[in-house]
């Protein structure tokens, strides 16, 4: 946690505060963090009800305070995307470090400061202000909601994260460009952004902060169950969408390797048959798997080099895919063949999944030259 007191301590960072409907402590707020040497607040009125205009006059009126205006409600995601677009397109700041804040009285100046501070001296590195909830004022819906995300993020995607909900995230200049590309137009971003960080492997830094509850949490727009759940399919769509291409080409696998070593190869010795069987099945559904998968499960363009590591991984596939087949006809010898290929297949696809994520689909750093 950030324990300076005097000014500068926010020197070279420019924060982002999305709002809707403020109350108003936001331009005290805004002049806190001016007061503590920051190059400028970029507010973004998303949409926010009449009531709140003079609020957002009142800021607009600040030196180095900037307001961004939507004219309706776009959401958490469109209005950090936006302010990023603005930030980058001034030249003054260029080199500065972003903080993205809530409007809500959850994060403290002190704990802007530590995260603002950890995004200058780690300029390839995202900065979580992460959040102890395991303490007792913490409301048990977001101990539970936050724990199910954190486990499920680490299972899926590797990196071991506290706070996985936090919206205190230090974002250096060299990573502002790779933020507004990001998927998610409302909460289910900033989760977007912790998929993308694991997948491009953006080294994650995570900073403590206290945990508040600003007038018991009363100014978050979350709706606890509704955008939960979101953040929630968010986070497991990727294994969703693998489990639903791997089921196509798994199908597609067994379906051409029983026409192969039933009709086309038949005629071959049994060793024969299931190699040349298990070669063509695997073409095929080799071809509609690496489509699929980098169309809509771990994005990104078509390359020699996706096209060279998914095939390198295929040709390890293929070969424990017939080993397995051996293996499981020779200890389970009442079974049919095509039943041990498929049980064969779910364990190798369980790997492939990892091995796809961070090997073959991952993209280079988005600040590596």
């Amino acid at each position: 946690m950030c324990v300076e007191t005097e000014a500068g301590a926010l020197n070279r960072c420019v924060i982002v505060v999305p709002a809707l409907d403020p109350d108003g402590t936001l331009p005290g707020f805004a002049a806190s963090l001016l007061e503590r040497g920051a190059e400028q607040v970029v507010v973004v009125d998303d949409g926010s009800r009449e009531g709140c205009r003079g609020i957002f006059r009142e800021l607009e009126a600040m030196t180095d305070c900037t307001v961004l205006r939507h004219q309706v409600n776009q959401g958490k995601g469109r209005a950090m995307k936006d302010a990023f677009a603005y930030i980058a397109g001034q030249e003054r700041w260029t080199g500065c470090a972003v903080v993205t804040a809530d409007a809500d009285g959850q994060h403290s100046v002190e704990d802007i400061c530590a995260v603002g501070r950890a995004a200058l001296e780690a300029p390839d590195q995202l900065v979580l202000g992460v959040r102890d909830l395991t303490l007792p004022q913490v409301p048990a819906r977001s101990k539970v909601g936050n724990r199910l995300t954190s486990w499920a993020f680490r299972t899926l995607y590797g990196p071991r994260l506290g706070d996985t909900q936090t919206g205190l995230r230090g974002i250096p200049w060299e990573l502002l460009d790779w933020c507004g590309r990001i998927k998610g137009e409302r909460y289910e971003y900033e989760m977007n952004m912790l998929i993308r960080a694991a997948r491009d492997r953006v080294p994650l830094r995570q900073v403590s902060i206290q945990v508040i509850y600003y007038n018991n949490n009363e100014g978050t727009h979350l709706h606890a169950v509704r955008d939960s759940w979101r953040v929630f399919l968010i986070l497991v769509s990727g294994l969703g969408w693998y489990t639903a291409s791997s089921a196509l080409s798994a199908v597609t696998d067994v379906a051409a390797f029983w026409l192969c070593s039933t009709v086309v190869f038949h005629p071959l010795p049994e060793l024969y048959c299931y190699w040349w069987s298990t070669l063509s099945a695997r073409a095929l559904s080799s071809a509609l798997n690496y489509s699929l998968n980098r169309r809509y499960v771990f994005g990104g363009n078509p390359s020699v080099r996706t096209i060279l590591r998914y095939y390198c991984l295929w040709g390890c596939q293929l070969m424990c895919s017939y080993l397995l087949l051996l293996a499981l006809n020779w200890l389970l010898p009442g079974i049919w063949p095509t039943v041990n290929k498929a049980l064969g297949d779910i364990i190798l696809a369980i790997c492939s999944y990892q091995i796809q994520m961070h090997w073959v689909f991952r993209e280079e750093a988005p600040h590596a030259g």
